[in-house]
């Protein structure tokens, strides 16, 4: 499940969320005010430390891939 960064229309608090690609969050309360209907923020997309890993890995094993 991916995770969603919200902004809360009334009280401007920001806040994640794991959510499914299908499931609605406009009735998902904000954890500050209990707002609900928040705005989804867009976001970067954000790797795992296990693919930086595999990656500094195969630049030391096959470095030509690299130039």
């Amino acid at each position: 499940m991916p995770l969603y960064d919200f902004e809360c229309t009334k009280c401007g608090h920001t806040f994640e969320a794991f959510l499914k690609m299908s499931d609605r969050y406009d009735e998902m309360p904000c954890p500050q005010c209990g707002a609900i209907n928040p705005r989804k923020l867009v976001t970067p997309f954000r790797t795992n430390a296990w693919s930086s890993f595999l990656d500094k890995m195969e630049r030391k094993i096959s470095p030509e891939k690299f130039k």
